[in-house]
């Protein structure tokens, strides 16, 4: 039968290793008009191809998190490696305490704002989002539903429309490669 015959092969208690994923932004508004991002590590669609369900995991309890489950739309930009230094701004502090567009802004980073999709189950008027200049695209989500996952819900949204920010040539290269957390480690910016 093999090596799991006698159970699983491995080290109780040891960690696996730290793997790479794509790291994103999700850029939202409240229904008083205040805008917000934050950083999304774990995000990803829900099939493939082309998927239209992505699956997003938010930090409970961040302002972010509290405005997507109230509107239940979000912008989730892919981020470019032009964009690593905005991790300790977008990542690492609250907007409770820091207008994180205004930093982002006085660090260099233009930031454009786009008009939400029309959806016929978004009850509240069309907002316009901040988008970071320079990010490779950004799908415009609406919430489906929300699971609970520890520290983290995960939601899971519909894509209304995915839109390229000029994030890459007309060959389809990307101008700055997309930003990952094996980036952030080499530059000592996350853990």
């Amino acid at each position: 039968m093999g090596a799991l015959a006698g159970g699983p092969v491995g080290l109780v208690g040891a960690r696996p290793p730290a793997l790479s994923s794509t790291v994103y932004s999700l850029a939202t508004v409240d229904a008083a008009g205040e805008q917000n991002m934050n950083i999304v590590t774990y995000a990803m669609p829900a099939s493939l191809p082309q998927s239209q369900v992505w699956a997003v995991s938010m930090f409970k309890g961040t302002v972010s998190e509290g405005t997507m489950r109230a509107r239940r739309r979000g912008m989730l930009q892919i981020l470019s490696e032009s964009h690593a230094d905005l991790v300790p701004i977008l990542g690492k502090t609250s907007r409770r305490d820091v207008d994180k567009l205004a930093r982002a802004v006085e660090m260099g980073h233009a930031i454009v704002q786009v008009k939400e999709a029309a959806d016929d189950r978004s009850p509240e008027p069309l907002a316009h989002v901040p988008i970071l200049a320079g990010c490779i695209g950004y799908l415009d989500l609406v919430v489906e539903s929300i699971v609970p996952a520890g520290d983290h819900d995960l939601y899971m949204c519909r894509v209304l429309a995915y839109s390229p920010m000029g994030g890459t040539n007309s060959d389809g290269r990307f101008v700055s490669p997309p930003l990952t957390t094996a980036h952030l480690r080499a530059r000592q910016l996350i853990g």
